[in-house]
């Protein structure tokens, strides 16, 4: 390979990266957002058609595909029911009592030997 080529890579490129205060090129928000101006359809809309496309097809692939993003969605979204929206973590209370052996420690500690 030449000199001449190995010399352009790397490096900085004039105009290349995002450009000053930007946080992301592009918003999650802002690309749904063009899906439905470009499409005239909301993309929740436009994945249940493609889903049903996918089914009518026999394309058992894709269903399967789809059927474990939506699940995913869904499961991610369910509220446990039992616990009427409340946390269901365990919560410990403790007796403010200390235990025997800890009432018997030296008062002073040292770490010479004699």
């Amino acid at each position: 390979m030449s000199e001449e080529v190995k010399k352009n890579w790397g490096g900085k490129r004039a105009g290349s990266g995002r450009k000053k205060g930007m946080i992301q090129k592009l918003s999650g928000s802002e690309l749904l957002k063009q899906i439905q101006r470009t499409t005239g359809k909301r993309f929740e809309q436009l994945l249940a058609e493609h889903y049903r496309d996918s089914f009518l097809r026999e394309d058992w692939q894709a269903v399967r595909d789809y059927e474990k993003t939506i699940l995913s969605k869904v499961i991610a979204d369910k509220v446990d029911v039992t616990s009427n929206g409340e946390s269901i973590a365990p919560t410990y209370t403790f007796k403010e009592k200390e235990l025997p052996d800890w009432n018997n420690l030296p008062v002073t500690i040292t770490t010479k030997q004699k």
